[in-house]
């Protein structure tokens, strides 16, 4: 058997929390500018700079990727921010999963869950997929939003779990 190696990249959508955190950061770059430039001359200036620069790093950093690649069977999630900063998020091995299913598939909706992942980008959309996995914590569905190659290469791994959208 080959080794098996998929990866793809998904835009998480940018949320009310975001959107108000970024609006925040400009007010109060403006705020600072505004009353830090008239009374404190330079040093206002100065201190608008680094505000600016933070709210900068709150645009940059609120903007997020989930990267999910495929290896032999293992679904590995990593985050990305901003287009620089990569983290490791989870791991699963997908020997221990119940069920890869379309998320609004009968035998997804039907499973009692205790621990929800949400690795997608946030939209509901027909491409998002569900790994229904069970451990000693109880029962955890994984959300994410796989390419038509990676669904065949997870079947090529695990084909009597793999449930393809039609």
């Amino acid at each position: 058997m080959g080794d098996v190696f998929v990866e793809h990249i998904i835009k998480r959508k940018t949320d009310l929390k975001t959107v108000l955190y970024r609006i925040l950061a400009i007010f109060l770059t403006v705020i600072v500018f505004l009353f830090g430039s008239l009374y404190l001359g330079m040093l206002g200036l100065t201190i608008t700079v680094l505000i600016g620069y933070l709210a900068y790093l709150v645009f940059v950093y609120t903007s997020v990727e989930f990267e999910y690649s495929l290896v032999n069977g293992t679904l590995t999630i990593e985050k990305i921010l901003g287009q620089r900063k990569r983290k490791f998020v989870d791991e699963f091995d997908l020997k221990n999963a119940e069920i890869i299913a379309p998320t609004f598939s009968e035998e997804i909706q039907k499973r009692e869950i205790t621990r929800l992942l949400d690795y997608s980008s946030g939209y509901k959309s027909d491409g998002l997929y569900s790994v229904i996995l069970t451990d000693q914590e109880g029962s955890t569905q994984v959300l994410f939003e796989p390419t038509e190659k990676m669904i065949d290469a997870m079947y090529h791994v695990r084909p009597n779990i793999v449930k393809k959208n039609v």
